[in-house]
């Protein structure tokens, strides 16, 4: 099934001759308001045709159709039907867009020929109907009326247009879905050609091509267009977009039918890769990398990956894309989280025999006591969990027991990480309160529970908890990373996607 969506304008029907004009005027003036309308020529030389507009050449059909008919001309309309002859194509269906702005313009504001009322093509449609109908005997012709409901909302407002073109082309009804389906923008005010070209592409995607003319041309263009290059061009638009908001899965949806054969395969990866690394699957993010064969990133990412660290630093950069997201409960969770969960990989790595590996939450043994030189517990706000481990004789490997043998096992805290004491004493307690509370969280929240002032800007902000995540995951790691944003390999695969996506 192939249907052709057609805007409307008073160019589409025109005469052939004025000379009648003003006895046709005579028997309309009432329905006119007396407003001396008169036929022009586009171009004033011999033979063009005359243009009226759209509503005063309805209404003189209307009353005068015998008269009127024979000097009909239909100049964009010939255009058309002979490239669909041409290329021999059969419209099973032709839907006719039309706009009536009756309603919004009251009699008392008619009474100037500025009035877009008279531009409304609305009582053309007897005409377009019958002339379509004789050229496509088989097919069905129906109109798709355009009438918005305010003043301030009229046909020349971009945005109501985009809204009201938008509702009538998506409750478009077909017995049989269009295989394809052409239209002819051009006619009509140029918001609702730019609307009818957005709502058509997403409505029929690239089922959709672009049936274009000029009156003074006919030969130009030869064949439809296709609208799949104009679809293509949107989507690329919108992947943009999606990629300032690190929606990598909306982006895949988005640009799957363009990202076909070898050439896209690394975009692929990287894509795959990204959404990985959104749902802190850090692992299954390695993997996807893994894949490239561009060696570059593969081997970092390869390399990177041996060490115990690196998943904390990926960590740390996704509370900061949920910051840019404006999500403060996600941000705040991965940037703590980023910090614990590496004390607790360090503790493992570090003191293997003493800890019950379990995946769910590992656990510290009573023997990590016995170990020489490691003054773990010593002080008396610690007795607590000392008598928990040595009557249970092991003790969930989180929270402050861990934070007592990191700063036993590292006591170089004092010097080089002094401020992990906040982390410890400050912002650990203020994790529990909020990770216990079913409440949003601000993004000015964030940087509170960070101990950042939240009068700063949010520049300094950012660079000062960076600075501070940074401090907290270096001194853990005994690594010396200077920003997490260098560090995340993700920003590096977000400006691959970035290039990648520029040059589609």
């Amino acid at each position: 099934m192939n249907v052709w969506l057609l805007t409307t304008g008073s160019s589409d029907v025109q005469l052939t001759s004025d000379e009648n004009w003003s006895d046709w005027w005579q028997e309309i003036k009432k329905s006119l308001y007396r407003i001396q309308f008169e036929p022009v020529r586009a171009i004033d030389d011999e033979g063009e045709p005359y243009r009226l507009p759209a509503r005063v050449l309805g209404i003189a059909h209307d009353r005068l159709p015998d008269q009127v008919q024979p000097y009909l001309l239909f100049p964009l309309l010939q255009n058309f039907m002979q490239k669909l002859e041409t290329e021999k194509i059969q419209i099973d269906q032709v839907i006719v867009l039309i706009s009536d702005q009756e309603d919004i313009f009251p009699e008392s504001e008619r009474e100037t020929k500025r009035c877009p009322y008279w531009q409304d093509t609305y009582q053309l449609y007897p005409i377009l109907e019958d002339y379509l109908s004789k050229h496509f005997p088989d097919a069905t012709v129906k109109p798709l009326i355009l009438k918005p409901s305010s003043p301030k909302l009229g046909l020349d407002n971009w945005d109501a247009v985009l809204e009201l073109v938008q509702r009538e082309i998506a409750d478009l009804k077909f017995e049989t879905e269009p295989q394809n389906v052409y239209v002819s923008h051009q006619a009509g005010t140029p918001a609702i050609s730019s609307a009818v070209q957005f709502c058509s592409l997403a409505k029929f995607g690239d089922r959709v091509k672009f049936l274009v003319s000029n009156e003074y041309n006919p030969t130009f263009p030869e064949k439809p267009l296709e609208g799949s290059s104009y679809l293509r061009g949107i989507r690329i638009q919108e992947a943009k977009a999606l990629l300032d908001s690190h929606n990598y899965a909306g982006i895949k949806d988005l640009l799957d039918s363009d990202l076909k054969g070898e050439r896209h395969q690394k975009t692929k990866i990287l894509l795959e890769a990204a959404i990985q690394w959104n749902f802190a699957k850090f692992d299954d993010f390695a993997n996807e990398l893994q894949k490239l064969s561009d060696q570059n990133l593969a081997q970092v990412m390869k390399e990177r990956s041996k060490h115990w660290w690196w998943t904390a630093y990926e960590a740390a950069y996704l509370a900061f894309v949920r910051l840019d997201q404006r999500n403060g409960v996600e941000a705040f969770f991965h940037s703590f989280r980023a910090v614990e969960g590496l004390i607790s990989q360090w503790a493992e790595v570090h003191f293997p025999e003493h800890i019950d590996p379990n995946n769910d939450s590992p656990k510290l043994k009573a023997s990590i006591l016995e170990v020489p030189n490691l003054n773990y517990f010593s002080k008396s706000k610690y007795a607590e969990h000392k008598a928990k481990l040595e009557q249970d004789g092991v003790v969930i490997l989180s929270g402050f027991p861990l934070y007592a043998l990191l700063r036993a096992a590292k006591p170089s805290w004092k010097k080089d990480c002094k401020e992990i004491t906040d982390f410890i004493e400050k912002i650990a307690p203020t994790r529990n309160k909020v990770f216990h509370r079913l409440r949003g969280l601000e993004i000015d929240d964030v940087f509170e529970a960070w101990l950042i002032d939240r009068t700063k800007a949010i520049e300094e902000k950012l660079m000062i908890l960076d600075e501070k995540i940074s401090k907290y995951l270096n001194f853990v790691s005994d690594q010396n990373f200077k920003s997490l944003k260098d560090t995340s390999l993700m920003a590096k695969v977000h400006r691959e996607l970035v290039e990648a996506i520029a040059n589609l």
